[in-house]
């Protein structure tokens, strides 16, 4: 799809589980880039959205922003989810996909209630897209969180969250155009062609976050409750998700 890139439905590559999504309920991308109005809205409506959740940082919303009309009834549900504003820079330090799956793992702690945030437009029953930049890591973790709790086998979970390599020859010279053209001067460039595990996306990553969440909350059920979900909302979520 022209203009925001690794684009699927979350139901997709997770079909083979019984306890998947329905499809056209929560779609997953990467952010919108040199979009003009007509083309988005075209987006937008063709797919059937009614809820957008942009998981970026206000400054990075503010670089690509949605060009949503007012009255077209698309709400645009800010839930900045990264504390360090995914900033490359900041995570240079992260050499493995261990370390990458456990850097996801810390927003589980430092941003508990953004990620309550970010399923309540799902909880409404409302037909959602979730991104952030490249739709792969704090987009990764949610859909991995949605997935756990609709039941879907921690393989497919993996496997959806692991897909996003093909679409990186597209999205990092889109985020390295965007990013430099926002830097300072004198700033380091982004390396394409060898890039450093924050801009990849290994499957060792995902399974690193569901080991870690099982680890130290036991379930998805008790950390979304102890973010402030209300149970009767968890409930609603799957339902949500069952096409009910």
């Amino acid at each position: 799809m022209p203009g925001v890139l690794n684009l699927r439905d979350i139901a997709e590559l997770t079909a083979a589980d019984p306890r998947a999504p329905v499809p056209g309920k929560v779609f997953r991308s990467s952010q919108p880039f040199d979009w003009d109005r007509e083309s988005t809205m075209n987006f937008l409506t063709g797919q059937g959205i009614q809820s957008i959740v942009d998981l970026r940082s206000q400054r990075e919303a503010g670089m690509a922003p949605w060009q949503v009309a007012a009255d077209t009834g698309i709400d645009v549900v800010a839930a900045p989810l990264d504390p360090s504003e995914a900033n490359p820079a900041s995570t240079m330090g992260l050499l493995t996909a261990a370390d990458l799956g456990n850097y996801y793992l810390g927003w589980l702690h430092s941003r508990p209630a953004v990620v309550v945030d970010a399923l309540e437009p799902i909880v409404a029953g409302r037909t959602t897209l979730v991104h952030c930049a490249a739709g792969k890591d704090r987009t990764g973790v949610i859909t991995a969180v949605i997935l756990l709790a609709a039941g879907v086998s921690d393989d497919l979970i993996i496997k959806d969250y692991a897909h996003t390599t093909g679409a990186l020859p597209e999205i990092l010279p889109a985020l390295a155009k965007l990013w430099m053209g926002d830097a300072p001067a004198g700033s380091g460039r982004l390396s394409i062609e060898n890039p450093p595990v924050i801009l990849t996306s290994p499957a060792g990553a995902m399974a690193t976050f569901i080991e870690g969440m099982r680890r130290q909350f036991g379930t998805v059920d008790s950390f979304l409750e102890g973010a402030g979900m209300d149970r009767r909302d968890l409930g609603q979520l799957r339902r949500t998700l069952r096409g009910q």
